[in-house]
């Protein structure tokens, strides 16, 4: 799927349309995945060497590519959105825009730096828009594996292009979920352990664009997560709840917007047992 680029144009409105936020969240998750991408190339194709640092531990890392793409993605929303604020992965983004305004961006600009450092196809580029605290449009792009996910609030969302059907599966227990295991698991002498809901199969990408877009392309039925950021979640959560699932979040630090949060979002049919075993039991 291609993005029809369009000349810019500053929207000064007080309250832009849906479909303008889907259109502008759009053109951010294409401009962040077009440098992934050409970067991917000159890394594992080519002969660039990637500076690697660790954030908060050996699983939590960041490159330069991260930095670099978040100021390409908030320089594109700007020149739309140039009061809107933004919540972003890497540091930079926190004091732009006005402070009284509502809208706020938020960015993941490479979702699963794990797997683009090891070489996988699993990434890409993570775009939400929320005002005053409810999300409201979002966008996901996973540029070598060919999939857009995009969507808004009572908008719909679409699967390159295509209206999003979720699984019918009609019982936790017979469920197949994601989650990423690993930022999960606790280190008990020196072995990782993870509790698990009882259902059908838990599968793990490291890539939460991946992992909440199999649920919109119908491959699996929810996810599951505890310390995620907000910028892993935004567009995929508000996706699933569009497409007539149900998702909920809280914070684990109320009041610092890049702090972790309990999470679940799945099919309507198996939401509230996952949600009360989320809650209760992880």
């Amino acid at each position: 799927m291609t993005i029809d680029y369009q000349p810019y144009k500053l929207y000064i409105m007080n309250d832009p349309s849906i479909d303008h936020l889907i259109d502008v969240a759009k053109v951010a998750a294409a401009t962040g995945s077009r440098i992934l991408e050409k970067e991917y190339d000159s890394v594992h194709r080519g002969s660039k060497k990637l500076d690697i640092t660790m954030k908060t531990s050996a699983i939590d890392l960041v490159t330069e590519i991260d930095s670099n793409t978040q100021i390409a993605i908030v320089d594109t929303i700007q020149k739309y959105f140039p009061e809107h604020r933004f919540i972003g992965e890497e540091k930079g983004a926190e004091d732009i825009g006005s402070p009284d305004c509502p809208y706020e961006w938020i960015i993941d600009p490479l979702d699963g730096t794990t797997n683009f450092i090891h070489g996988k196809h699993s990434f890409g580029t993570i775009i939400g828009v929320q005002k005053d605290g409810i999300l409201l449009a979002g966008a996901m792009h996973l540029p070598l594996l060919d999939q857009w996910f995009f969507g808004g609030k009572g908008a719909g969302a679409y699967f390159n292009g295509n209206t999003v059907k979720l699984r019918k599966t009609g019982r936790l227990e017979d469920a197949i979920l994601n989650c990423n295991l690993i930022h999960r698991a606790k280190n008990i002498d020196g072995t990782l352990h993870v509790s698990l809901p009882s259902c059908r199969s838990i599968e793990n990408y490291g890539c939460a664009a991946e992992e909440l877009g199999e649920i919109l392309m119908g491959h699996t039925d929810g996810v599951f997560f505890d310390g995620i950021r907000l910028w892993d979640i935004c567009a995929g959560f508000l996706l699933i709840e569009e497409a007539g699932g149900k998702m909920a979040y809280e914070a684990q630090e109320p009041g610092n917007p890049k702090g972790g949060y309990t999470c679940a979002a799945s099919t309507e049919e198996i939401f509230d047992d996952l949600w009360k075993w989320t809650k209760t039991k992880m």
